[in-house]
């Protein structure tokens, strides 16, 4: 095998992976947003990380019951500050996955996570990425 086919190779491992990983996210939000459940959570407090560039994340994690009566405490995506006007012990909406209720997404702290355009670009990303694969390996091999 020639160094052209090895590096060609892995860059079609790489950008196949990052195709299925988006593909993946895309398929997890069209799933919340067919699926999704909302109910009223309780604003529990916000889990600090330090990202990569050394800025702050805030991550909200909250607290609902399930229908069944099964409390769930669920953490929602990271933001680089916590909403305005929100704190601990605030009621806010979530919409969560009635098979995993863990999955949540709060459209009232993010909005727009489970609009149809995002979900798009999720998509495109996924297909872009794929076709890319696809022509490395044709182009390589």
């Amino acid at each position: 095998m020639t160094v052209e086919q090895l590096g060609g190779g892995f860059v079609a491992l790489v950008t196949g992976v990052l195709s299925m990983v988006f593909a993946f996210e895309a398929l997890n939000r069209c799933r919340l947003r067919l699926r999704g459940v909302s109910t009223t959570a309780e604003l529990v407090r916000f889990r600090t990380a330090v990202a990569e560039d050394g800025d702050l994340l805030y991550y909200p994690v909250v607290a609902f019951t399930l229908p069944d009566g099964v409390e769930v405490e669920a953490e929602g995506e990271g933001m680089s500050s916590p909403p305005h006007g929100r704190q601990e012990g605030d009621r806010t909406e979530v919409v969560h996955d009635p098979a995993v209720p863990s999955s949540i997404v709060l459209p009232s702290l993010l909005p727009g996570r489970l609009k149809a355009r995002e979900i798009l670009a999720w998509c495109v990303a996924s297909i872009a990425l794929g076709l890319m694969s696809y022509q490395v390996v044709v182009d390589t091999f």
